[in-house]
């Protein structure tokens, strides 16, 4: 029999799980492994709050690519009134996860033995055709195909706040349970790094909990989320943009151009713009040469991600009005300095483009720049033994991991039977566009029809 294990159970571990499930495999055992938490859930759908909602419409949602009203049909069998222009919680989306992996495994038949196991992967070793898996709990596991269903890692820490890092002043990760642990006074005031998705669902948290003090947001640029649209989704854009791009001289600048250009003669909605040309996203990345890469990182991709991560109108809302009142106070600017003093922080805010600083007191931090994707500062024993073996390379800009055409991890193994792949968003480094639903599940579909075939051949 042979043995295919994941590593990881959000959505790109589940998906791909699933669609293995689905092949109709015979003779082979595939084991799921999960850290912590229910299968399926992850960091970004873990959540219980009702409140948080996918950014992503859920018309758009579907964990298959072959069907593309499979989320739809799950929310309307549980009652909920839910169309394909709905925001729909993310913890419906959990749940939704959670069920196709036990449709796919009573679908699958005798021929598949599916095992779930929660445990922490600690390091990986290929031998003899084959890879070892050790588990924090001493067992091992032998594999001919391995795949790293890695999701996204904490924020790195900002220099500034280096010596904040260990005191009961600074919580790193905004998604871990150690926002709920180190409760907040309710009229305590707190400070975002960051004024993005992270920093806006972190006030959205807060404010629903019942959080009466003031929250500052500061990142660099200050540029806040953009909302998508009400209502029916609009009809594809009647221009050949993506022909445009793609026989344009491949420059960062020349992307700029000819896309404020298009908007400009048609005059029509940017986000038809931004929806027209997802699907040529990856082509334009590879088209890039490193300096581009490297200029587009340094100076566009903050206003990039504004205009093609948007959030979901209602949680929009509820952040524009916490800003109108004031309890919601946003800055373009840096961390200058801090100071404790009788249990407070004292922080000055150096404000983009003035000399002068402001100085504001919070009871707490909590860094919302987003996830780390420099495997070089994260401290996690997995990712410290694939990078010292070599089993695992990352790409120069610090993105995410090198892979081939067919999502195995570039690396200096011999070529045989047994394979290592990747899925998840660190898949960035090669295509850029691969953090949301609608990509990686075309990722999943593609990588399990070639685990099948490797397993079948």
């Amino acid at each position: 029999m042979k043995t295919v294990v994941i590593v990881g159970a959000g959505f790109s571990g589940a998906v791909l799980a699933a669609q293995l499930l689905n092949q109709h495999l015979n003779d082979v055992r595939l084991v799921l492994i999960n850290r912590s938490g229910p299968m399926g859930r992850g960091l970004a759908y873990g959540t219980n709050s009702a409140v948080h909602l996918l950014n992503v419409p859920a018309g758009n949602m579907s964990a298959y690519v072959e069907q593309p009203s499979h989320f739809l049909n799950y929310c309307k069998s549980k009652g909920l009134n839910v169309t394909d222009s709905s925001f729909v919680p993310r913890q419906v989306y959990g749940e939704y996860l959670s069920d196709i992996l036990k449709q796919a495994e009573k679908r699958s038949g005798g021929g598949i033995s599916f095992q779930q196991i929660s445990a922490e992967v600690l390091g990986m070793r290929y031998q003899d055709n084959q890879f070892e898996i050790r588990l924090k709990n001493g067992s091992r596991l032998h594999a001919q195909h391995a795949v790293l269903a890695l999701g996204n890692f904490s924020p790195a820490v900002p220099h500034e706040l280096n010596a904040l890092r260990d005191s009961g002043y600074y919580i790193q990760d905004p998604w871990s349970a150690e926002l709920d642990q180190k409760s907040l006074e309710p009229n305590e005031s707190v400070l975002l790094i960051g004024t993005g998705l992270t920093a806006l669902d972190t006030a959205t948290r807060l404010l629903q909990q019942g959080h009466s003090g003031s929250i500052y947001m500061v990142s660099r640029r200050g540029l806040l989320p953009l909302p998508h649209r009400r209502g029916n989704r609009q009809p594809t854009l009647d221009y050949p943009v993506q022909k445009e791009l793609l026989q344009s001289h491949p420059s960062v600048l020349n992307y700029s151009r000819i896309l404020r250009s298009i908007i400009k003669r048609t005059e029509c909605d940017w986000r038809d713009i931004i929806a027209a040309i997802r699907p040529i996203t990856d082509k334009l990345w590879s088209r890039l040469n490193h300096c581009e890469r490297s200029r587009f990182l340094r100076h566009l991709q903050p206003y990039w991600d504004i205009h093609r991560h948007r959030v979901a109108p209602d949680s929009f809302d509820i952040f524009k009005a916490s800003c109108a009142s004031r309890q919601i106070k946003t800055f373009a600017g840096r961390i200058q300095s801090f100071a404790i003093t009788d249990n407070r922080l004292s922080l000055l805010i150096k404000p983009r483009s003035t000399e002068s600083a402001i100085e504001i007191e919070v009871g707490r931090i909590i860094n919302c720049t987003g996830p780390n994707t420099n495997l070089e500062l994260v401290n996690e024993p997995l990712i410290n033994q694939l990078m010292e073996s070599k089993l695992a390379l990352q790409d120069e800009q610090k993105l995410g991991l090198l892979v081939n055409d067919d999502l195995t991890l570039a690396n200096e193994l011999s070529k045989g039977g047994a394979s290592l792949s990747y899925i998840g968003p660190m898949l960035k480094a090669k295509y850029w566009e691969a953090t949301a639903v609608p990509e990686l599940r075309k990722y999943a579909a593609e990588l399990a029809a070639s685990i099948a075939q490797r397993l079948k051949s």
